[in-house]
């Protein structure tokens, strides 16, 4: 369980970083070169602030949720995985399906990636 309990940490580091300057995930280097490779573009935190901070406290909440169901043994795996691998595949289908819409971005990219990632990673590490 110690995989889901440092991706909790992670996501807790990103909500805040997502709170205090998120230039550092919108305009970091995967995000720039995700955007070359693919046309898709940039997300900007200051075209709408509010949903940006709605969106860090729900990242930090889903870590804290990742932090504590590590603590709750092997029943909790099942709905982590779930949870990221939902969340890593819609981001993925938007990205696929929205592409050229304001909808599918560079960010969401990543974060679809990551969250496959870690899913993927959870079902063959946490078994």
């Amino acid at each position: 369980m110690s995989l889901i309990k440092y991706k909790g940490f992670a996501d807790i580091v990103v909500g805040l970083l997502l709170t205090t300057k998120p230039s550092v995930i919108y305009d970091s280097f995967l995000a720039r070169r995700l955007s070359a490779l693919t046309g898709l573009h940039l997300s900007n935190a200051e075209v709408a602030p509010g949903f940006n901070q709605a969106i860090a406290c729900m990242v930090v909440a889903v870590g804290v949720g990742h932090v504590v169901a590590a603590r709750c043994g092997p029943a909790a795996r099942r709905p982590i995985l779930a949870m990221d691998l939902t969340w890593g595949l819609l981001a993925l289908a938007v990205c696929l399906t929205g592409a050229g819409t304001p909808r599918a971005s560079a960010t969401l990219l990543q974060s679809g990636i990551s969250h496959t990632l870690f899913g993927v990673a959870v079902w063959y590490t946490e078994s």
